[in-house]
C-alpha cells in the first residue's frame, strides 16, 4: 500500500485547487485499501442492509450487486430536507462519540498501557507499530453488551469498555476477526525453550506443558519466530537487540531441523550461499529499476 500513498495524495490536492483536508485525503487514501473496503462492505450487508430493506426504504440487486431507494424523491426540495435530516444524524453521532469519556479512554491513557504492555505488537500476529497500524481492540464484543453497555467476562459483568475487555490488535488482524469470536489472544500458549519446564519447577511454581509434534509444531515454530521478530523490533537497546538476535536463531535452527537440517549442515547453507552472492553486511540498497 505504501507505493499508491503518495500518487492518491497528490492525485487528490490536484484535484482540489492545490489543498485538502486532513481528513479528506484520508478517506481517498481507503478508497484504494481492498482491506478496509471488504470490512465495512461486510458491515453494509449486515446491519444496514438488514434495517433498511426490513422497513422497505432500500431494495437490493444481487444480480448487480447495487443497492437502490424504493422510493426516490423527485422534488429537489424534498431531496435537500431529506439529506439535511441525514447530516443532522451524523452529526449527532460524531458529536456523542466525541463527549464519551470511554472512547477518550481507551484512546489515551488505557491505550497507552495496553500498548506498553504488548510492547507495541498485536497480539495475534507479533507485527510491530512500526510496520503496521495498531487498533485497541474488544475482546467480548460490543455487540454483546447488554442494555447497560456490559459484558459477562471471567465469571462476571464488566463494562464493555473496561480494560480487561480490551487487547492490541494490529490493524488487519482486527478487521479480520470475526464479531463472535471472543479470543483473548494475550492469553493465548505458546511455544517456549525446552529448560522452561525444569525452570519454573525449580522456582516452586506449577505450569501445564503440551508436548506438540509434527505440523502442530513447524505452526507454533512459525508463530514464535514472528513472536521473536516483533520482539526484536520493539527492543531499544543494543544488549535488548542481541539476545532477541540470540532467540530468533534459536527458532530459526528448529525450523532447519525440522527440515532435515541439523546446525552444522544450517551453518554450512549459509556459508555457501555467503560465498556464492555475499551478506547484508555492505548495506547495498538497490533503487528500482526504470
Amino acid at each position: 500500500m505504501t507505493d499508491v500513498y503518495q500518487p492518491v495524495v497528490i492525485r487528490e490536492l490536484l484535484s482540489n485547487g492545490g489543498s485538502s483536508s486532513k481528513s479528506r485525503l484520508a478517506a481517498s487514501l481507503v478508497q484504494y485499501d481492498a482491506s478496509v473496503q471488504e470490512y465495512y462492505q461486510r458491515i453494509l450487508m449486515r446491519w444496514p442492509k438488514a434495517t433498511l430493506t426490513k422497513h422497505g426504504i432500500v431494495s437490493y440487486d444481487r444480480a448487480t450487486e447495487s443497492f437502490a431507494l424504493t422510493c426516490f424523491p423527485d422534488d429537489d426540495e424534498v431531496r435537500q430536507e431529506a439529506t439535511a435530516l441525514c447530516d443532522l444524524k451524523i452529526e449527532q453521532w460524531i458529536t456523542r462519540k466525541r463527549g464519551d469519556p470511554s472512547v477518550a479512554g481507551a484512546a489515551s491513557s488505557v491505550r497507552y498501557e495496553l500498548l506498553k504492555e504488548a510492547k507495541g505488537c498485536c497480539r495475534l500476529c507479533g507485527i510491530h507499530s512500526s510496520v503496521c497500524p495498531l487498533d485497541i481492540d474488544h475482546i467480548i464484543p460490543q455487540s454483546r453488551a447488554n442494555k447497560a453497555g456490559k459484558v459477562y467476562r471471567d465469571d462476571r459483568w464488566i463494562d464493555v469498555n473496561d480494560r480487561s475487555n480490551l487487547q492490541v490488535l494490529c490493524f488487519r488482524c482486527n478487521r479480520a476477526k470475526r464479531d463472535g469470536d471472543t479470543t483473548d489472544f494475550s492469553r493465548r500458549s505458546k511455544l517456549v525453550r525446552d529448560r522452561i519446564p525444569e525452570i519454573i519447577s525449580a522456582q516452586g511454581r506449577k505450569a501445564v506443558f503440551d508436548q506438540l509434534h509434527g505440523s502442530n509444531l513447524m505452526d507454533a515454530l512459525r508463530d514464535k519466530l514472528v513472536e521473536e521478530h516483533a520482539e526484536f523490533i520493539a527492543a531499544e537497546t543494543g544488549s535488548e537487540r542481541l539476545l532477541e538476535l540470540v532467540d530468533m536463531y534459536e527458532v530459526v535452527a528448529a525450523i532447519a531441523s525440522k527440515l532435515g537440517f541439523e546446525e552444522d549442515d544450517f551453518q554450512s547453507l549459509v556459508r555457501k550461499k555467503r560465498t556464492e552472492r555475499g551478506s547484508f553486511s555492505k548495506g547495498l540498497f538497490l533503487r528500482p529499476q526504470h
